[in-house]
């Protein structure tokens, strides 16, 4: 087994969760008429109220129908668009050298930066697609020869990234 693959760890039966038995019960099983009723059966029934405070996290729609993905596909998208701009070449939060800071709560504040920085850029490049305001020509434009010592005005936005 590859120890760096975690699909590989994770599907081990040493990393399923397993209940030891007392060792008289494993080496002499109770019969089935003496075993709880729940062992008795190969599946179960579960109700939507017998999650209790899970119930919150049950999808009222069947998995992979047409109203599961008419409900479920266009948020996976965006999250995985979201997830693609985290980690790409610009704000690369999976590698751990734009992280250099040492311990789990340092690693944890850095990361947080980084998502709040990914969330700017986003907003910034949404803006400079969709944010196409006119503004009034000034009175006093000035003619192309004509020099303009006055530097740019500071609420100006830099040039979209190809």
């Amino acid at each position: 087994m590859d120890l760096t693959n975690a699909r590989q760890r994770a599907a081990h039966l040493a990393a399923k969760p397993t209940i030891q038995l007392p060792d008289n019960e494993r080496k002499r099983p109770l019969p089935l008429a003496e075993l709880p009723r729940i062992c008795q059966k190969s599946t179960i029934t579960l109700r939507p109220d017998d999650l209790g405070i899970k119930d919150k996290l049950r999808q009222d729609r069947r998995y992979l129908t047409p109203a599961w993905q008419d409900a479920y596909k266009s948020i996976r998208a965006n999250t995985e668009g979201v997830n693609g701009r985290i980690k790409g070449h610009h704000i690369d939060i999976g590698d751990p050298m734009n992280r250099l800071a040492h311990g789990r709560v340092a690693q944890t504040l850095l990361t947080a930066l980084m998502v709040c920085l990914a969330n700017q850029h986003i907003l910034l490049s949404w803006r400079q697609t969709h944010d196409h305001t006119e503004q009034p020509a000034p009175q006093d434009t000035p003619t192309p020869d004509e020099h303009d010592p006055a530097p740019p005005k500071a609420d100006s936005r830099p040039p979209p990234r190809e």
